[in-house]
């Protein structure tokens, strides 16, 4: 018979061994599975008056299950090209042969592989989708890449899951071990990573901004500061793209789209939105008890039309 003592400090030691990381809360015993963002899909499905341009097919189950497990290289410079070249560009056939056409790389095959994920994360609603109409309203290299930041943690939920649960937490300026991001695709997978998704993820954020490389193998969380433009540019098209609507705060930071962009507590989002209230570029903004929400009174189209900025 196992003592009540033995069975307590057994306990203290498991909990002991996942519940501290440098200081930081753990989140190894928290749930890791990667925000539900479905009602983004539901929302841009129900509100959308016109069939979309030439939009990216959509992958069968068996790709998608098979790229769960792995990472490809991030390709934002090469996604900022395609997003000027796609202005020129009349379908996204043809947007992929010209952005082949301009890439440095030797290999035919290679090229194609980079066209080929450039469309696929950056233009997912189409040719002239969300990355093209920033790119005619603003002509703005930091907020266009604010937004393609955004499209390719959507498109890539490990790497999502990772800026959101995992690198959220922490605070700016802490080193990151090497196992620290093994530990949470360890979690996050359900199984062991290849090294090359191991290497990617790390690679990836470093490329996005969010990582510093420190040696030995290990990161600083780098601050990002995101444009306020891009935020309230994704926060109409997320839950006001066709006509003026009330969010609730709560329901807004359940997304995650304002993680991907860098913030780092929900106040400095509420300061965007207090800003953007004095500007008049929202309708109302109402703080009432348990209550919090905002009224939009611009859609989408009408604020890219006018090249609102903040």
């Amino acid at each position: 018979m196992v003592r009540p003592e033995t069975r307590l400090a057994k306990k203290k030691s498991k909990e002991h061994s996942t519940s501290q990381f440098q200081g930081q809360p753990s989140l190894w015993s928290q749930d890791q599975s990667t925000p539900d963002t479905g009602h983004v899909d539901r929302l841009e499905a129900t509100s959308a008056k016109a069939p979309r341009r030439n939009a990216a097919p959509r992958e069968d189950h068996a790709l998608r299950t098979r790229e769960k497990q792995t990472i490809q290289d991030l390709l934002l410079p090469e996604g900022l090209l395609g997003v000027k070249l796609s202005v020129e560009a009349t379908t996204l056939d043809d947007l992929q042969t010209k952005l082949m056409a301009s890439l440095r790389q030797n290999s035919v095959e290679t090229r194609t592989r980079y066209a080929q994920s450039v469309v696929r994360w950056f233009f997912p609603d189409g040719l002239d989708g969300l990355a093209q109409k920033v790119w005619i309203a603003y002509h703005d290299d930091p907020i266009e890449c604010d937004v393609l930041r955004y499209l390719y943690l959507y498109s890539e939920p490990i790497v999502g899951a990772c800026v959101a649960g995992a690198l959220f937490p922490l605070q700016e300026g802490i080193v990151i071990p090497s196992n620290y991001f093994d530990r949470f695709l360890n979690e996050h997978l359900g199984t062991q990573p290849s090294p090359k998704t191991r290497k990617r993820l790390k690679m990836n954020l470093v490329k996005l901004g969010f990582l510093k490389p420190l040696r030995p193998e290990s990161h600083r969380l780098n601050p990002v500061t995101p444009t306020k433009t891009a935020f309230l540019v994704l926060l109409h098209y997320l839950f006001a793209p066709v006509e003026p609507r009330t969010i609730e705060l709560r329901n807004l930071f359940t997304n995650p789209f304002w993680k991907y962009l860098g913030f780092k507590s929900e106040d400095a989002v509420r300061s965007v939105i207090r800003e953007a209230d004095a500007l008049g570029l929202l309708g109302k903004y109402i703080v009432a008890d348990q209550l919090e929400q905002i009224t939009t009174c611009l859609t989408l189209s009408e604020m890219l039309k006018k090249g609102v900025r903040i």
